[in-house]
C-alpha cells in the first residue's frame, strides 16, 4: 500500500491549534482571584457614593420639627428676619415665630415689663412643588426708655412680664438648646435703653340714670404702666393697674358714687360726683311711686320709692305760699302737705313732673264752715268771747267726728308724668 505523504508543516499547524484549545479551556476553569481586576475599555464603571454626594435624594419638604434656619436680629432698632434653610415645610406643618418689644423698669433685665409692640407671623406648609415663603421679616415699634425685645419661636406673647409669670426661656431664637437652637445666627434678645419709661393717665367719668357713675381709666399714650387709686363715698377705695396703651373700667354704686376721687403720677387729681344725665327717662309718676289725696283739711303727695330706685328729688310748688322740696332714697318714702283751700293748685317738677298744676278737690261731706271752706290761709270769723267760745266747741266736735267720718270724707288721686 502506498501512504500519502504529509506536508512538513501539517504538524506545526496541529499543535498550534492544540495549544490554543488549552489555554481557553483553562481560563474557563482558573479560580476568580486569577482574573484580571483592571476594568476594560468596555466596562461600566461603579458608582461610589462621596460625602457631599447623598446616597439617597433629598427630601422635597421638611415636618415643622425637622426644620433649621438662620437669622438676623437688630433689638434698639427692632427689626429681625428669619430664613428657612432646608424646606419648605411640607403640606399641613407650619411654624409661627414672634417679635416683641417690651418698656421695662431698666437698662438691665428688671420686671414689671409691658408690651409696647408685637409682630406675628408663620411659615406655612406647601403642596408638593410649590416653593413657598423661605424668609420671613418682623418690625415692631421700640420706646425711647429702658426697653427689652426678644425675637422668639411661636406666637404666645406673654404680657406683662412679672416676678411671678412665665418666661420665654429656649424659645428665644438662637439659644443654645431646645426649638431656639434650630436657628443660627446673632443673639436674638435686647435690653437697653437710656432713660425711665413715664405713662400718660387719664379719666373719663360717665354717671347713669340709676345713680350709679363709671370710671374710664386710661393710659392712652406715654410708654408705661400706670396706677390709679379710686376713693368713693362710704369708705369705697381700690387701686387699679392699666398698662401701657390700655383701658380699665369701674362701675360704683350710688352709695360710692356720692364723692369720687382718683389720683394717678403725672396726672391732676379727678374729683367729682352723680350729675343725672339729660337723656334719663322720667321715672313714672303714680302708685305705687307717687300719688297725692284731697281732704277737707290738706292736699298731701306722698312718694315711695322701690329697694332698686335711684334717689328721688322733686319740688312741690303752691299758688300760695312756699315751695317743698322732697328728697326721697331707695327703699324709703315720704309725703308734703299743703293747707287745704279753695283755688289751692300745686305744681310737680324735678324726678316727678306733674306736667301742669294739680287743683285741690273738696270732698263730699265736708262741714262748709270748716277750714276747707274758705280760701287758703283764711281763719274762722271771730265776733267776741261768746263766738270764740262757740268755734271752739265747734272745732272739738269737728275734730272727733273726723275720726268717725275720715273713710267718707277723703278723696285720693294718682297722678302722671
Amino acid at each position: 500500500m502506498i501512504r500519502p505523504q504529509l506536508s512538513p508543516r501539517r504538524p506545526l499547524t496541529v499543535a498550534a491549534a492544540t495549544l490554543a484549545g488549552l489555554a481557553t479551556a483553562f481560563a474557563f476553569t482558573a479560580p476568580a482571584s486569577a482574573t484580571n481586576t483592571s476594568p476594560s475599555p468596555s466596562a461600566s464603571p461603579t458608582v461610589t457614593a462621596s460625602p457631599s454626594t447623598p446616597a439617597q435624594p433629598a427630601p422635597d419638604c421638611v415636618k415643622a420639627a425637622d426644620a433649621r434656619y438662620t437669622h438676623t436680629f437688630d433689638g434698639p432698632k427692632g427689626e429681625a428676619s428669619i430664613t428657612l434653610t432646608n424646606g419648605p415645610l411640607c403640606q399641613g406643618e407650619e411654624q409661627e415665630l414672634a417679635l416683641v418689644s417690651y418698656v421695662a423698669p431698666s437698662a438691665k433685665f428688671a420686671v414689671p415689663q409691658y408690651v409696647l409692640g408685637k409682630s406675628v407671623e408663620k411659615f406655612v406648609g406647601v403642596a408638593a412643588g410649590e416653593l413657598g415663603v423661605a424668609t420671613l421679616k418682623f418690625q415692631v415699634e421700640v420706646p425711647n426708655c429702658y426697653t427689652q425685645v426678644d425675637f422668639v419661636f411661636g406666637s404666645t406673647v406673654i404680657d406683662p412680664l412679672t416676678d411671678t409669670s412665665d418666661r420665654y426661656g429656649d424659645r428665644k431664637v438662637g439659644s443654645s438648646s431646645g426649638i431656639g437652637a434650630r436657628s443660627t445666627g446673632p443673639q436674638a434678645w435686647h435690653n437697653g435703653g437710656a432713660s425711665t419709661c413715664s405713662a400718660a393717665p387719664e379719666v373719663i367719668a360717665e354717671s347713669d340714670c340709676e345713680g350709679g357713675v363709671e370710671l374710664t381709666l386710661v393710659n392712652r399714650n406715654g410708654n408705661a404702666a400706670t396706677t390709679f387709686t379710686v376713693t368713693g363715698s362710704g369708705g369705697f377705695t381700690e387701686t387699679v393697674t392699666v398698662p401701657l396703651r390700655k383701658i380699665e373700667t369701674r362701675k360704683l354704686t350710688p352709695g360710692q358714687a356720692q364723692k369720687v376721687t382718683v389720683t394717678a403720677k403725672g396726672m391732676p387729681d379727678f374729683t367729682g360726683d352723680w350729675e343725672k344725665p339729660e337723656d334719663c327717662r322720667q321715672p313714672t309718676v303714680g302708685a305705687p311711686r307717687a300719688d297725692y289725696e284731697s281732704t277737707c283739711d290738706a292736699m298731701t303727695f306722698r312718694i315711695s320709692n322701690p329697694e332698686d330706685g335711684a334717689t328721688l328729688t322733686s319740688t312741690f310748688t303752691p299758688s300760695k305760699g312756699e315751695a317743698k322740696t322732697l328728697t326721697v332714697e331707695p327703699g324709703r318714702s315720704g309725703s308734703v302737705s299743703f293747707k287745704a283751700g279753695k283755688g289751692l293748685t300745686v305744681t310737680v317738677t324735678g324726678d316727678h313732673d306733674s306736667g301742669g298744676p294739680l287743683a285741690w278737690e273738696q270732698p263730699k261731706d265736708c262741714d262748709e264752715g270748716g277750714t276747707g271752706g274758705g280760701e287758703p290761709g283764711e281763719g274762722l270769723p271771730v265776733t267776741g268771747a261768746a263766738a270764740g267760745g262757740i268755734a271752739a266747741g265747734a272745732l272739738a266736735l269737728l275734730a272727733a267726728g273726723a275720726v268717725l267720718f275720715v273713710m267718707a270724707r277723703r278723696r285720693r288721686i294718682r297722678f302722671t308724668a
